[in-house]
């Protein structure tokens, strides 16, 4: 439903239209670049999204040409050692050439050309990947890159290329196709959830054993401070394969002895999350020196289910939407009824901005102009006031109940609460930049934040990781998502939430209006999810599992129903949020 006198909003041009037509089965999705066309990205759960074409070795009498156009091809398929684009290449140039140091993504529509003593790519790099599988986004305002191959020719008198690239150089298009996304999962510090983090694989058999090395090798730079590494130095992979029944079976060898029987647990759920996100995997057997490892009740087959306390986004949630409707907090009956409203029993006087913990027990508002920060229960007429300042934002709870409060004057002025006690909030390495703050939600986790910065005109965009010690919460190790090169659109970001334990959803205002998007945490993939019709949208309410909800400056709350379908749920709201 629209509301009174709406008009169709003016989409980004046919070609995008296209693009999500023919790719309608996996969702109009992008790997991320500038301009009008959108093109699926690589399915997660370890299928790739395209079909593929084994590499051919160089022709006899090949021209200097096709020789680079067969390299490039040959290195968009994954071969053991890449022994087809190998053959490309000189003696020497294959002898030094190493194409597991990283991946180069260059844009599609840039082919390589001929000139009087060589072949050269000219292109722009939308991304890199780096050898341990870990994506990153690269800027539409970085060099572009500049390819000469080198081409001379053997003693045979064949063509062959004698500089080839640092790694792998690929089209976005071969990307999409010769690339998997797969999320590895490692404890956090107390062992009471799995942080999820994104890497990308060549496509194939092989996938799963890179999965399987790179689980025990750790997680990446920027997540290793909030997270628990188990020390697996001297363990090796000996084999990673898939049975007729999608069991996974793991045999690890090396140094398995000296693990703990908690170690063994920790890694065994970790594995088994980081291989069923693969489709052909249902369960994960690991096995050492021919010995199954085991989970709490003693089963040696696990999935994820075995660990389901562990799980980065919580079952047991109930995640209701709450809103605050003439003055007071009000929570949806019945999911299959928006009209059914129900008053929340929390003596909360004129709220204004509002979350709910995960248990629904306690309710926390902001109120008298964003000055005041109290916390009501819902089962008593207890109210208490944590804060008092100017530029209160939205607070949000994280998975173990705290109460994260931020305010405009930037990060230095988080405050965090467990219950009445003020944790004390430290900014580490890599810190928030000093901004004014205009969003913050925490992953389901609870181990990484995103944050809208306010920089003066223009927002920011970006993650940092969570270290929680005895009373003391750290934010640390900003990682910039600019969302020009994400989701190929300039404007400014309103409002973020987690809408998967990798995934956000991002509200960002434009000269066209307001658009959503949903964009993976490493910037890998961006899908324009509407809405189609040319609504002003201010906040947004998004959970996992739940349809991502909308408000309207005139207080409409829009429910997104399918893609680009978005409706009137409630009217009259001044608020709106899903309990944690």
């Amino acid at each position: 439903m629209s509301p009174s006198g709406s008009r169709p909003r003016p989409r980004r041009g046919g070609a995008a239209a296209l693009a999500c037509a023919l790719v309608v089965l996996s969702g109009c999705a992008t790997v991320p670049t500038s301009g009008d066309v959108a093109h699926h990205t690589p399915q997660a759960s370890g299928v790739n999204s395209g079909v593929q074409v084994d590499p051919l070795p160089p022709a006899d009498g090949a021209s200097q040409l096709l020789v680079v156009e067969g390299f490039l091809h040959a290195m968009g398929t994954y071969q053991p050692d890449y022994r087809v684009a190998r053959q490309y290449l000189t003696e020497a140039a294959s002898a030094t050439w190493d194409p597991e140091s990283g991946v180069q993504v260059y844009a599609d529509g840039s082919p390589p050309t001929e000139t009087e003593q060589s072949v050269v790519l000219s292109a722009r790099v939308t991304g890199k990947v780096d050898a341990a599988g870990t994506y990153t986004p690269v800027g539409n305002d970085a060099p572009p890159l500049r390819q000469d191959f080198g081409l001379v020719k053997n003693s045979a008198g064949q063509w062959r290329i004698s500089s080839p690239p640092a790694g792998l150089l690929v089209s976005r298009y071969a990307f999409t196709t010769g690339f998997v996304a797969v999320t590895l999962h490692f404890t956090d510090p107390a062992g009471s959830v799995l942080v999820p983090e994104p890497r990308f694989f060549a496509a194939g058999d092989q996938a799963l054993e890179a999965a399987v090395n790179a689980q025990l090798a750790g997680p990446g730079a920027w997540l290793a401070p909030a997270v628990r590494k188990t020390e697996t130095k001297g363990l090796t992979v000996d084999a990673v394969e898939v049975d007729s029944t999608g069991m996974a079976e793991v045999e690890l060898g090396g140094d398995t002895g000296r693990l703990t029987s908690d170690e063994k647990r920790t890694l065994l759920a970790e594995l088994t999350y980081t291989l069923s996100g693969f489709s052909q995997v249902s369960t994960v057997q690991v096995t050492a020196d021919g010995e199954a490892w085991r989970d709490d009740a003693g089963q040696s087959v696990v999935r994820t289910d075995s660990f389901a306390g562990l799980a980065p986004v919580a079952a047991s949630s109930p995640r209701t939407l709450f809103v605050v409707k003439d003055r007071k907090v009000q929570r949806l009956k019945d999911m299959t009824d928006w009209d059914d409203l129900a008053e929340v029993s929390a003596s909360l006087a004129h709220p204004e901005q509002v979350a709910v913990n995960a248990d629904l027990s306690e309710v926390a508002a902001t109120s008298q102009s964003a000055t005041r920060l109290q916390v009501a229960r819902t089962d008593s007429d207890k109210v208490t006031l944590l804060r008092t300042g100017a530029g209160l934002l939205r607070p949000d709870y994280a998975r173990d109940g705290e109460l994260w409060s931020p305010a405009e004057a930037g990060v230095a002025s988080l405050q965090v609460f467990k219950g009445e006690q003020r944790l004390k909030v430290t900014l580490g390495a890599e810190p928030v930049p000093t901004l004014k703050v205009r969003a913050l939600s925490l992953s389901p986790d609870g181990t990484r934040v995103a944050l809208i910065l306010a920089d003066g005109s223009q927002t920011r965009l970006g993650l940092a990781t969570v270290e929680r010690g005895d009373g003391e919460v750290t934010v640390s190790g900003w990682r910039p998502l600019d969302l020009s090169v994400v989701t190929g659109s300039s404007g400014t970001a309103i409002d973020v939430g987690w809408v998967t334990a990798t995934e956000l959803v991002v509200l960002q205002a434009s000269d066209e209006g307001t658009n959503v998007f949903r964009v993976s945490q490493d910037g890998a993939s961006s899908t324009d999810i509407g809405p189609s019709e040319n609504l002003t949208l201010s906040q947004l309410a998004v959970v996992p599992q739940r349809p991502v909800a909308a408000l309207s400056p005139t207080g409409n709350v829009y429910r997104r129903d399918g893609e680009f379908n978005w409706n009137l749920a409630i009217a009259s709201v001044d608020a709106v949020a899903w309990s944690g």
